[in-house]
């Protein structure tokens, strides 16, 4: 027994040690921790603010905004603090604006995505992408920015998280009108409105009776299902509850609730005539139809815009068929380019047509290099407009 209650005593005592011992040691650790940060932070905020004199902190449920100011007072730009939900956790990042909301640059300060996949984040040519787009843009994962692929969750977390920052900056600090929706005032009616989601563009169908919300419906989704369970139906199940588009979107798929609360808001903007900004339609053209058996025997060189710029091809024509297509030139940024290439140039050998998948996780350089190729062979067939024979 005596035994027992000196054993007991003992691993109190140890127990009391040891945390008196860790105690001391935050305490000294901490506050060097703490002046690093502040150090490393300060160090950002020159650099993507040169020769700034001082800012003033606003504090928002969106994270911290701070505003850079010059030593005449004028307003340099916002640093936004804030945080992204990635595939392992939060990613907190920095995001520098000037003063007309055009992205400065992007500085991730932590997180805990998977080493050699999510934390592609960190790379300069994934940051260095949204660098001069601003809250007018739409900074479409897959479109406007490019996504890794491996590294989706990750990569398309960043994308949605900044393009939602900026309209925050823009809507706080730059003195962007935010348009007010009296729900009461909204004509009986369906209506239909759509906006950017996690994964693509979230299109609903809203009806309105007696000045309120009484139904909502999801027509069209690209989320990942086991995501997307966690905002449909709860967030359309809140709306109509409190008729209210102030709900709370945090779901497990915070992105994907406020995907379907902004598409709900655009639905009636439009029914009380207010004009919904949207990206213009690309206007799609005729695909190229080459046959390829009229295509001469020979070298062919071809050029179409890629993501970053001009990609130009050769492409050799041999009995009817390309045997081979070489990449002579390209602005891509490499860690996406090799997601294009070699795989489209394969396709493309391997089906002997043109009517390939072009979903990569580098989409734009991908139908770069399609269309290049095309480009060539139009040329061969029509004597030198668009590709040249070697």
């Amino acid at each position: 027994m005596r035994d027992i209650i000196k054993l007991s005593l003992t691993l109190a005592l140890v127990g009391i040690i040891s945390a008196s011992l860790l105690t001391a040691a935050h305490n000294v650790t901490d506050p060097i921790i703490q002046e690093r940060r502040e150090a490393d932070y300060r160090a950002a905020l020159e650099d993507f603010f040169p020769g700034f004199d001082h800012f003033e902190t606003e504090e928002l449920d969106e994270g911290q905004f701070d505003l850079i100011y010059d030593e005449d007072g004028d307003l340099m730009g916002i640093m936004a603090t804030v945080a992204a939900l990635g595939y392992d956790g939060d990613i907190d990042y920095n995001l520098a604006l000037d003063s007309e909301g055009e992205i400065i640059g992007v500085r991730i300060i932590a997180h805990t995505e998977t080493p050699g996949i999510g934390d592609v984040i960190e790379r300069d040519s994934f940051k260095e992408q949204f660098v001069g787009k601003s809250y007018e843009d739409p900074i479409t994962a897959g479109e406007d920015v490019d996504i890794i692929s491996g590294a989706t969750v990750s990569t398309a977390a960043m994308i949605n998280s900044i393009r939602q920052t900026t309209q925050v900056v823009a809507e706080n600090f730059l003195g962007v009108e935010v348009v007010e929706i009296d729900i009461a005032e909204v004509p009986d009616g369906t209506y239909e409105g759509s906006a950017q989601g996690f994964a693509g563009p979230i299109v609903v169908e809203v009806e309105v009776s007696d000045g309120e919300i009484v139904s909502i419906e999801v027509l069209e989704q690209e989320e990942t299902a086991t995501y997307f369970v966690e905002s449909y139906p709860l967030i359309p199940e809140q709306i109509i509850e409190e008729q209210s588009l102030d709900v709370d979107t945090q779901t497990g798929a915070t992105i994907s609730a406020e995907g379907i609360v902004n598409a709900v808001e655009n639905a009636l903007m439009e029914a009380v005539g207010i004009e919904v900004e949207t990206e213009e339609e690309p206007v799609e053209e005729e695909p190229v139809d080459v046959d390829l058996g009229e295509v001469p025997d020979g070298t062919y060189e071809g050029s179409a815009e890629g993501f970053m710029g001009p990609i130009v091809v050769e492409v050799e024509v041999a009995g009817g068929e390309i045997v081979s297509i070489e990449i002579l030139d390209h602005e891509e940024t490499p860690e996406y380019f090799r997601e294009a290439n070699p795989l489209i140039p394969e396709r493309i050998m391997e089906d002997q047509h043109f009517d390939i998948d072009t979903q990569t996780g580098a989409t734009a350089s991908a139908e770069g290099i399609l269309n290049a190729v095309l480009d060539a062979l139009s040329g061969a067939l029509n004597n030198g407009g668009g590709g040249e024979e070697n």
